[in-house]
């Protein structure tokens, strides 16, 4: 991400269409001027702010006849220099287009509905970008257009190719994806959060790095009071209802986590909660939910079942069901953990993120495919409990999982979804690249690494992402790639039956 200079910027006029300083091929950047960068971006924020409209801008457009791009997604500008095509799809689609240097018109151009690119980032390491979706392929075709001397008048496609400014509400506005996570809410989470969930350890954990053949980042989220990730989505949801002036009663279901969360949650703010888990629960998991103030009601053989019952109870009560991976909120805190992960400008590859619900995988990967979208985010999914998988691959309609997987059966309660949220596929649909199943066996595998390498003592839906790796490492070799350790609530018979700490483990 770009990092404004201590004096802000002169914010730079940008040329418009007769200006011939628009019609020049750009120079390769052979050392990057910070300086510049910082121009552009100014440039950027500036015309966004008087005109309403703009994801990038290109050097050329204020005067700077260098290879770079600078683009804001909604998640902070970054930058793109020297890019090179690598690939084109051989599909075609047509759109109106936009341009701050012509800005009394939109034009209808021809595009590659995707490309790849190969670039520099603003620290000059060589970034790939792979088959980019649609909106951001027309995007940066665009602005590689403006490095060449192109304007979208030379793109115009048939009659009635030009068409008034006024008109963008029709004809841009309304194709552009909109997406229900809002990234200026994830980055209020990120400052907002109970400071007991926020800034995690993260680091480079070499021995499993070398393991593994890759650059590997731990972003470890059991070091809390309730040990898992879940306090910050619950934390920012139920903080949002109280600041709306609503004091409702709270009714979640869980297996487990998201319940302490809740839980911690509405003690801080007063509010009672009811978390309805299914038999065969985690009793680790109850006795902590119960000991943070909760009314824990068992319920039905599995966490669909327990849901069922959580909403019959809510809708009797007059009480706010909130449901894991449903609610955009809890998402939103979670995606707090992609901005603590990216604030220190690491260029990731890959982040592998556990998939249950949902929730953390989608959170992370709206800011991530905001901030730095050649990233691929992918999600980790159990062998055992594969609906979210299914659904997303399309391989089958949501009914359709529900009743082709009848039962979950993983040691990974944490991620044991058995009947998928239609809201959380849709959120994963354009931020999520790919998703891996993985198998107990190598859940525990990792749980043995992780502690044998880093010390960290976990549950088996934590260490999912690691799991993810370990069964595809080959695919991320010589990559930097991070993970996030979301859970630590194991009990210490689990630990025994998985040698994980050894035939003691059970007395701890």
């Amino acid at each position: 991400m770009l990092a404004m200079a201590m004096d802000e910027p002169r914010v730079p006029p940008i040329l418009v269409l007769g200006d011939p300083r628009l019609r020049v091929r750009c120079d390769t950047v052979e050392q990057v001027d910070h300086a510049d960068l910082d121009r552009i971006a100014a440039a950027l924020a500036g015309a966004r702010a008087k005109l309403g409209f703009g994801r990038a801008i290109a050097a050329p457009q204020i005067g700077l006849a260098r290879r770079i791009i600078v683009v804001d997604l909604g998640a902070g500008p970054f930058a793109v220099i020297n890019p090179e095509i690598t690939w084109k799809s051989d599909e075609m689609f047509e759109v109106w287009d936009d341009c701050f240097s012509v800005p009394d018109r939109l034009v209808r151009v021809r595009r590659h509905r995707s490309i790849s690119l190969a670039f520099r980032d603003r620290a000059f390491r060589l970034r790939q970008w792979h088959r980019l979706p649609a909106e951001l392929s027309e995007l940066l075709q665009h602005e590689i257009d403006h490095l060449d001397g192109v304007l979208l008048v030379d793109r115009a496609i048939g009659d009635h190719a030009v068409r008034p400014a006024a008109a963008r509400g029709e004809l841009v506005d309304t194709v552009r994806t909109s997406h229900r996570l809002s990234l200026g809410r994830i980055a209020e989470a990120a400052t907002r959060i109970d400071p007991v969930f926020l800034h995690t350890p993260q680091f480079v954990c070499e021995p499993l790095a070398e393991l593994l053949g890759c650059r590997l980042t731990l972003k470890v989220e059991t070091v809390n009071p309730i040990r898992s990730f879940k306090g910050r989505g619950a934390d920012f949801a139920i903080g949002k209802l109280v600041e709306r002036g609503e004091r409702p009663a709270i009714v979640c279901a869980s297996a487990g986590n998201f319940g302490q969360g809740v839980a911690y949650a509405c003690r801080k703010h007063g509010l009672p909660v009811v978390v309805f888990a299914a038999r065969g629960a985690n009793p680790l998991k109850l006795a902590r939910m119960r000991a943070l103030g909760a009314d824990v009601r068992i319920a039905g053989d599995d966490l669909e079942e327990a849901k069922q019952a959580a909403r019959a109870h809510a809708s009797a009560h007059a009480a706010r069901f909130l449901e894991d991976g449903d609610e955009p909120h809890v998402s939103e805190g979670a995606g707090s953990i992609a901005v603590e992960l990216l604030a220190r400008g690491d260029a990731f590859d890959a982040v592998v993120v556990p998939l249950g619900d949902g929730a953390l995988l989608n959170g992370v990967a709206r800011w991530i495919k905001a901030a730095s979208p050649p990233t691929r985010v992918i999600g980790a999914c159990s062998r055992g409990a594969p609906a979210m998988a299914q659904a997303w691959r399309r391989e089958a309609s949501v009914a359709g999982v529900a009743g082709d997987q009848p039962r979950v059966e993983t040691i990974a309660d944490g991620i044991a979804i058995r009947v998928p949220i239609p809201a959380s596929l849709d959120d994963m649909r354009g931020t999520v690249d790919d998703i891996v199943l993985v198998g107990d066996a190598t859940l525990v595998e990792a749980m043995r690494l992780l502690h044998a390498h880093a010390g960290l003592v976990t549950e088996p839906a934590g260490v999912a992402g690691l799991a993810a790796l370990l069964e595809r490492r080959g695919d991320f070799a010589g990559m930097q790639v991070a993970t996030v350790i979301c859970g630590g609530n194991v009990t210490g018979e689990q630990l025994t039956a998985f040698q994980i700490l050894g035939a003691d483990a059970g007395r701890i």
